[in-house]
């Protein structure tokens, strides 16, 4: 089984010129946990609800003046379509990620995450693994 058959398309973006404020509203209203930052149809960066809080809130930056260009990840790790399950879940292990941008020719296309694994995949004890690789420090 490949990416593609998995990913969640057409994800929800953000600018890296939005306020963290207004970046947290549409996670909320979209009930997701992670942006891909988008600048001139690319892949520039990822920012999280966690990153909001740790690397914002936490340190008492003012979300409506910070943008999210200030905190969020560049250089993303990044997902194929065509790539096997099982290596997104190698490189999610690797990087200790629960979730990848999916990009084709340079372009944002999707986005592959444990969760999706997780629903739809008979490989209980691959996501298992995946997930232990994660979650150690």
């Amino acid at each position: 089984m490949n990416v593609k058959q998995l990913m969640t398309e057409e994800p929800v973006t953000c600018s890296p010129d939005e306020t963290l404020h207004e970046a947290a509203i549409k996670m909320q209203q979209e009930n997701i946990g992670l942006c891909p930052v988008i600048e001139y149809d690319k892949l520039v960066g990822l920012v999280t609800d966690r990153d909001i809080t740790v690397r914002a809130v936490a340190k008492g930056l003012d979300v409506n003046e910070h943008t999210i260009r200030s905190i969020m990840t560049t250089n993303p790790i990044a997902a194929s379509p065509n790539m096997t399950v099982e290596d997104a879940c190698q490189l999610m292990s690797d990087h200790q990620v629960r979730r990848l941008p999916v990009l084709e020719d340079g372009r944002l296309v999707g986005i592959i995450s444990l969760a999706n694994l997780a629903v739809d995949l008979d490989e209980e004890e691959m996501v298992a693994n995946t997930l232990q690789h994660i979650c150690q420090p």
